[in-house]
This record gives C-alpha cells, sequence and structure tokens, in this order.
C-alpha cells in the first residue's frame, strides 16, 4: 500500500495486519511500483488523493502496476477522502478495481480482500 501520511498508513498497515494479511507500507507510487517490480503483490491500496510533491500521482499507478502484472491478478484499490462521483468515475478509468473512501470499514475491507485474495 502506497501513502505519504505516516499516520494513516500506520492505522491501515495495523488494520490489515489485524485481519492476518502481510503488509508492504511505502510512501511514494514509485516506491510501490519499485516493490512490485521484485514482488508482485496480490493487492496494491493506493492513496490517490494526496499532493506529492514530486513524482508519480497516486492515479498514475494504476497502469504501470498493471503492466508489471501482465495476466496475474492484481486487486488495485484507490484510498481517498474525495467520495464524489466524479472522482470514483476517475479512479476507475485510471484502471483501480475499487473506489474506497476513507475512513475505511474493517467489514468493507475485510469483505473485499476475502473475496478476491483466496
Amino acid at each position: 500500500m502506497a501513502d505519504p501520511d505516516d499516520e494513516a498508513l500506520t492505522e491501515l498497515v495495523n488494520l490489515l495486519d489485524s485481519l492476518g494479511y502481510e503488509t508492504i507500507a511505502v510512501h511514494s507510487v514509485e516506491q510501490a511500483l519499485e516493490f512490485a517490480q521484485q514482488h508482485l503483490p496480490d493487492a496494491v491500496l493506493v492513496e490517490i488523493a494526496a499532493q506529492q510533491l514530486e513524482g508519480l500521482e497516486g492515479l498514475d499507478a494504476a497502469r504501470p502496476l498493471r503492466e508489471l502484472a501482465g495476466g496475474s491478478p492484481l486487486l488495485l484499490i484507490a484510498l481517498t477522502g474525495w467520495g464524489q462521483p466524479q472522482y470514483r468515475q476517475m479512479a476507475l478509468a485510471a484502471g483501480f478495481d475499487v473506489h474506497l473512501v476513507k475512513p475505511i470499514g474493517v467489514d468493507q475491507l475485510s469483505f473485499l480482500l476475502s473475496m478476491t485474495l483466496v
């Protein structure tokens, strides 16, 4: 998962760990891509609303992650505080599978991951 906000990242890691998932946390899209080149994950959660000073924005992550996955299944989840329909449409158009608005519910995330990561 990629999120430049340390506190949000720590909370999400703790949540995923408590659900029994192995997590790797990074602060940028570039770091997520570097990791995915070495070890393709089953799912990637990316904060798409954070404004980074340099480098790729969150929405830009989907295309290169899909390319790295080739034909392998990869669940891409866009995380954001923006819940308006146009932001959901932007995330889906960019290649994300799911658009989740923060705060994320434990049941919501658990269900989503359990249905896709078997």
